[in-house]
């Protein structure tokens, strides 16, 4: 299955917060799922740190890292996805 994580689930992810259901953390762990995160998400989170609107226990490098191990695929910008 194919798996598209958003902002939200991203942080929930990675911040181990239990708002992210058992299922969903489930789904994202099984390594016979492709899991992405576009990197939007990452504009999103320095923005939201910047102006103090979300605090991490870690830093975006420090997770941008982690979904590198966990083997989850950051997805670039393209005008391919726009149109």
């Amino acid at each position: 299955m194919k798996l598209l994580l958003d902002t939200h689930t991203l942080i929930w992810f990675v911040e181990g917060d239990n708002r992210l259901s058992y299922v969903a953390h489930t789904f994202i762990e099984d390594t016979d799922n492709t899991v992405y995160v576009s990197i939007t998400s990452f504009f999103e989170l320095a923005i939201k740190l910047k102006i103090n609107k979300l605090t991490l226990s870690q830093s975006i490098q420090t997770i941008y890292e982690r979904l590198m191990i966990d083997n989850i695929k950051v997805l670039s910008i393209s005008e391919k996805y726009i149109f």
